[in-house]
């Protein structure tokens, strides 16, 4: 399982190396079915003048493709965990419906 993580705002290694710590645990049961995991997490700014964190993660499966999850909040440690927990609970669900090519045959 490959994490590779892009952070970009002031916090960018504490956000990462939380990112990497919360996906490795909770994917740690299924780490051998997963091929790599692309994790975003930036600051936005709109036109009102807030300032949010998002975080966006896709997951390549093996034999079950790919998927993401975006999450935004004020707090970018929140963001993370909740999108790791959407993330994880999708990968769970495809993983369960999808099979090797070699058995579905």
């Amino acid at each position: 399982m490959e994490i590779r993580v892009h952070a970009a705002c002031a916090r960018a290694a504490a956000l990462a190396d939380h990112a990497r710590r919360r996906i490795q645990y909770v994917l740690r049961a299924r780490e051998h079915q997963v091929e790599s995991i692309d994790v975003r997490v930036g600051d936005t700014r709109s036109r009102r003048g807030q300032q949010d964190g998002y975080c966006k993660i896709q997951l390549k499966l093996a034999h079950a493709g790919v998927t993401t999850v975006v999450d935004i909040g004020k707090d970018l440690y929140e963001a993370i965990d909740r999108a790791v927990d959407r993330a994880a609970r999708m990968a769970m669900e495809r993983l369960a419906g999808a099979r090797p090519a070699a058995l579905a045959a």
